[in-house]
């Protein structure tokens, strides 16, 4: 009978884990032999996870509602990421990476956030400056600053992602966090460091790689 307490014994039991990504594509999508093709195309589920539903529908043929699902599905795990990582205890430009990596490696734009610390550099929190595209974003000084007042910061550390790869940081970044620590030094709230995450993982601080001070001499 249908509902009665003993069908869940007789139910498959399905394990995911010895699963190719193949499989679980195409177990999300519902229907088989697409994944592989999608992902040979793309190289890989990072590619793939930048897709919107509507870039998918265009360049594979899937429905919307198919793509919607893959976008779903790479969403949920990277809320897991995130809600999984517990609030870092900043003790290094590494420790920063850490936490910003699940959350701006992946994206297909850059993002700047902000980390606000407390005296003993213990993770105050956190929040979005400023949103852009593949290469740049614009962001005032004030923002910044605007932004750590509001977390009653005694310090803070700046972030952002690079999507094209290049954990280095271009000449507006060494510009803008020069303004930036000299202004916060004047309100005895500084700039600890700056650091620049890619989606490979690598990453680059301002502080550990002197590039500030690179900069001033190369003036």
């Amino acid at each position: 009978m249908t509902g009665s307490p003993d069908a869940s014994l007789t139910a498959p039991i399905i394990n995911l884990k010895p699963s190719t990504t193949e499989n679980l594509i195409d177990l999300v999508l519902g229907r088989p032999g697409v994944a592989a093709h999608v992902l040979a195309s793309l190289g890989g589920l990072p590619t793939l996870a930048r897709f919107t539903p509507t870039a998918l529908t265009e360049r594979f043929g899937l429905t919307l509602d198919e793509a919607t699902r893959l976008a779903a599905a790479f969403e949920l795990g990277h809320r897991r990421l995130i809600e999984g990582a517990s609030a870092p205890k900043i003790t290094c430009s590494a420790s920063v990476a850490a936490w910003a990596h699940p959350r701006l490696g992946h994206l297909a734009h850059e993002e700047m956030h902000i980390i606000a610390l407390s005296g003993q550099n213990e993770f105050r929190g956190a929040r979005l400056i400023a949103r852009g595209g593949l290469h740049a974003l614009a962001v005032r000084t004030s923002d910044i600053l605007r932004a750590a007042l509001e977390l009653a910061a005694s310090g803070f550390v700046l972030v952002h992602n690079h999507p094209g790869g290049d954990h280095n940081p271009s000449i507006e970044d060494v510009k803008l966090t020069v303004r930036v620590q000299g202004i916060a030094d004047l309100i005895g709230m500084p700039l600890v460091d700056h650091i620049i995450v890619t989606a490979s993982g690598r990453f680059s601080s301002f502080v550990a790689d002197e590039w500030v001070r690179r900069a001033t001499q190369e003036q």
